[in-house]
């Protein structure tokens, strides 16, 4: 019993922190006239630290530079239930969200953040497979550099953190219901878990990654499988 309680209350403290959060900062938002983004994302420094770039382990994402057309979207798409996140869900529904020109001030606040230039990357093997893989399946909607379209709202995915982007590649279907394109979801789900592994791997160092890979003797020359087919 003890145990659980202890559980529970390691569960629940950040959520309490961040509603907390969440209240002080609307309170001081209402005293001013024009959004300010660096008031609104004050809350979400609990999960996401104050530099935006994400936790540590690289289970929760960086949001430093990315897409602000597509930050914004994905505020509407947790706010709608579109997309499944409990925290982010927490987050969305708070009345403050429902003011667009709040939601562009927190995406365009994150958007001029400077990145992280330190993701967590993956083990390092095999990204000459992970470097195949992006740019027959990833690169004409992400870019080559994986800087993604701001029109288009395709998000930057390039030095995201590995752990996060192993988790999209694994669950888009469901993180991102009726937000994600019906072919991308086949093609990710039919993918074998090594090519997971490498596709992320390679991503998360996507502008490091050509050194990388003629540096990196563990791939040995050995010509490797592509993606299996459908």
């Amino acid at each position: 019993m003890r145990a659980m309680q202890n559980v529970y209350r390691r569960i629940r403290t950040p959520f309490l922190q961040l509603v907390f959060s969440f209240a002080v900062v609307i309170a001081a938002q209402a005293a001013t006239e024009m959004p300010d983004g660096k008031r609104l994302y004050a809350p979400c420094v609990v999960c996401h630290q104050p530099n935006a770039w994400g936790s540590s382990d690289g289970i929760i994402p960086n949001l430093a530079g990315q897409k602000e057309r597509y930050l914004a979207k994905q505020i509407e798409s947790f706010r709608s239930g579109a997309r499944v996140g409990t925290a982010m869900r927490l987050v969305s529904i708070h009345s403050t969200f429902s003011d667009p020109q709040n939601v562009s001030a927190l995406a365009g606040y994150l958007s001029a953040l400077d990145i992280n230039p330190k993701p967590v990357t993956g083990a390092g093997e095999h990204l000459r497979l992970g470097q195949e893989m992006y740019t027959h399946l990833c690169a004409g909607c992400h870019g080559f550099d994986g800087q993604g379209g701001a029109e288009a709202r395709v998000p930057r995915i390039a030095e995201q953190h590995y752990p996060y982007l192993r988790r999209q590649i694994e669950d888009v279907a469901l993180l991102h219901r009726n937000v994600t394109a019906t072919e991308m979801a086949t093609v990710l789900g039919n993918m074998r878990a090594p090519e997971k592994d490498a596709l992320a791997d390679y991503v998360s160092r996507l502008d490091k990654s050509e050194a990388l890979l003629d540096l990196n003797p563990r791939d040995g020359g050995k010509k490797l499988r592509g993606p299996s087919s459908p």
